[in-house]
């Protein structure tokens, strides 16, 4: 097969295997919100947050040398797998001796029993088959999905009996072990490649995994760091809480958006290599995922408790607030994924490792200042930070690159001017003498259709930009399929 067959095809496997396992871990959450207690969520999500920080450490990026590797033999394969062993192990090893000073930092003495189970998360992958690897490397992904997929299906099975028999948050812990013990045990079913302990040249593959290290736990941090304060400084409901409603308020951003914008990089790339790259293209996307995520994140947050209500259950009503707060996180999330894939096209790496190191250490400054205040004042401080964190990454891609004009502003606030014309016909229409389900379906289908009608008018009264005019033009695509569809 050719190289872009192998490509098209491992785009296949993977991507299914991101919807399936996005799908069945929604539903699982679903469906736990209802069975368990936000205090269960609570206690989960501390000693998933300890763990997976250990995890960070300890992940030496043995795979990703594998496949980045000119030439590959026996030796350097068992190499990689010995410095994980190494790694894990030790890591493993700190882990549990201080799991009850962890749980004494924490201020949860509870959570002692559940984090030393959750650390065979930590150490599951030394029973993996290392042959595995060179799946990923051959574009072979066939035999990862099948692991994945059934490894998947096995323990969101076990979640859902353990958590209706049992209804404890152990059906939570046990569906996390299983979800990374399964694919190691599978593994050895299908790689047939002989482990032996060896050192060869392992200076390299150590030069190589600091940097991998470096960057898990610049991630992590920039991902879970405000999670961390909230489970060290508030009580478990509350630590519940901001975790479900954090995840759930970024769904729209991480299982729709994310991957819609994934080829950004190489089309960027393109783009900038033809020296073919214009200032309306990167304008064009801007506008286009603003009017998908701005409407996304004010229906979210003005129907807020008819959302919860629907998604999680009446025990998880009173705190719908926090999750209408989270909800605006999309925007500034999205504005940086478009602004960074841009720079990285230009082969602008550091600036964003040092963004991103900067502004983490300032967000966790900043909220550590005010974790004594309530979780609502603490979800809006993040929300600020966020929002002053892409105008001040904006200004510098402004300054490095000069791409955007003074009337660009204009065209981004279509968007946002669409969404309040919509919010006001819905708020004027007072729908609150509703049952919460017709509520929210009538109430989303109207403001949808306010919205809709708001946004081309402005569009068209703006046709002169460019922009605006492939933006129809768009829109008129869209259209035709549909009819197209509906008529076959």
């Amino acid at each position: 097969m050719s190289l872009t067959g192998k490509t098209v095809t491992s785009i296949f496997y993977t991507g299914s295997t991101k919807l399936v396992q996005r799908g069945l871990g929604m539903i699982s959450m679903l469906i736990l919100a209802r069975i368990l207690t936000p205090e269960d969520f609570g206690l989960v999500s501390i000693c998933t947050l300890a763990v997976f920080l250990f995890n960070s450490l300890s992940d030496v990026g043995a795979k990703q040398y594998i496949i980045r590797a000119k030439i590959i033999d026996d030796d350097l394969i068992n190499t990689a797998w010995t410095l994980n062993i190494l790694i894990k192990g030790a890591i493993w090893l700190m882990f549990f001796i201080f799991t009850p000073t962890i749980a004494d930092f924490m201020g949860k003495p509870e959570i002692e029993t559940p984090l030393r189970f959750l650390s065979i998360i930590l150490v599951a992958g030394l029973i993996a088959n290392p042959g595995v690897w060179l799946f990923s490397r051959e574009l072979n992904y066939k035999p990862l999905f099948k692991i994945d997929i059934i490894s998947k299906l096995i323990s969101f099975t076990t979640v859902l009996v353990i958590a209706y028999f049992d209804r404890t948050y152990w059906a939570m812990l046990y569906g996390l072990v299983l979800q990374y013990l399964l694919p190691s045990i599978f593994s050895n079913f299908v790689c047939t490649h002989k482990r032996k302990l060896k050192l060869s040249n392992i200076g390299s593959q150590i030069n190589f995994s600091q940097w991998v290290v470096i960057n898990s736990l610049v991630g992590f941090a920039r991902g879970e760091g405000d999670s961390i304060l909230v489970a060290k400084f508030f009580n478990l409901e509350m630590i519940g809480v901001y975790s479900i409603f954090k995840s759930l308020s970024s769904m729209p951003l991480t299982q729709l958006i994310n991957p819609a914008t994934d080829p950004l990089l190489a089309t960027f790339s393109e783009a900038i290599r033809e020296d073919d790259f214009q200032p309306y293209q990167l304008n064009t996307v801007l506008l286009l995922l603003l009017s998908l995520v701005v409407p996304l994140a004010a229906m979210m947050a003005y129907f807020d408790k008819e959302i919860i209500l629907l998604m999680l259950g009446e025990r998880w009503i009173e705190h719908s607030y926090i999750f209408s707060i989270l909800a605006f996180m999309m925007i500034p999330g999205v504005l940086f994924k478009v602004l960074s894939e841009y720079v990285l096209a230009e082969g602008g790496y550091k600036p964003i490792v040092y963004y991103q190191v900067c502004m983490t250490f300032i967000t966790l400054a900043i909220l550590y200042t005010i974790i004594g205040g309530n979780l609502e004042v603490f979800s809006q401080t993040r929300l600020l930070i966020s929002v002053a964190s892409i105008l001040i990454f904006g200004a510098y891609f402004q300054l490095k690159y000069r791409l955007f004009k003074f009337f660009d502003v204009i065209l981004f606030a279509l968007p946002f001017i669409a969404a309040g014309i919509a919010i006001f016909c819905t708020t004027s229409l007072d729908l609150t003498k509703l049952h919460w389900f017709s509520r929210l379906i009538l109430g989303c289908s109207i403001f949808s259709a306010i919205y809709f009608m708001a946004l081309l008018l402005l569009v068209y009264l703006n046709r002169k930009r460019y922009e605006c005019t492939l933006f129809l033009s768009y829109i008129t695509v869209i259209k035709n399929f549909i009819i197209r569809q509906a008529s076959n």
